[in-house]
């Protein structure tokens, strides 16, 4: 089975396609975002690889920003162990289950899927986040909170930026105010 989903940027002048794979043993996400973002024209392509509980298995993104192209092709084994692509060990991010992609709405979905959060539970956990614009990689800490079925409340770590997210059924976002829509079917 195959879902695709589109996503409209609104802070950034960017769109996003996204289509999710189901398979017997692993869900495969294949997206393209592509737009301006502060002046720049900007494109990103990225393939994640999960198990079907949600948890990053492999992820590789490659971006462009004006003319200057990046890539990011890491792996996670059953135990939160980290490498890149020659195996190089990366233990800075031991232990993160997911990751945030900025200008990507899908990379929340992870978190609502795997959690399975109740109404009014709240967890925290480390993630690996790409920085696309910064052209960077790092480990942060993140909180989510489900106030109802369809409703999440994203905080960062310092407490600095918190969103109240909406999901559709199926645990994709539909609004995150101020940065991202997704295009419904009419």
């Amino acid at each position: 089975m195959q879902k695709s989903v589109l996503w409209d940027g609104l802070q950034n002048d960017t769109d996003e396609h996204c289509a999710v794979n189901y398979l017997a043993d692993a869900i495969m996400v294949r997206s393209e975002i592509e737009g301006w973002v502060q002046g720049m024209p900007v494109y990103a392509d990225y393939t994640i690889k999960l198990g079907l509980s949600w948890n990053v298995q492999e992820f590789e993104i490659n971006f462009h920003l004006r003319d200057t192209q990046h890539s990011y092709h890491l792996f996670c084994n059953e135990h939160g162990e980290w490498s890149d692509l020659s195996g190089k060990s990366l233990p800075e991010f031991s232990g993160c289950t997911f990751i945030d992609i900025s200008l990507s709405p899908f990379t929340n979905s992870l978190p609502v899927n795997w959690l399975k959060l109740s109404d009014t539970d709240a967890a925290a956990f480390d993630l690996v986040y790409i920085d696309i614009i910064g052209n960077a990689i790092r480990k942060e800490n993140q909180h989510y909170t489900r106030l109802d079925n369809t409703t999440y409340r994203f905080e960062n770590s310092d407490g600095s930026f918190t969103a109240d997210i909406q999901v559709d059924n199926d645990g994709f976002v539909t609004h995150y105010p101020g940065l991202f829509n997704m295009i419904q079917p009419q």
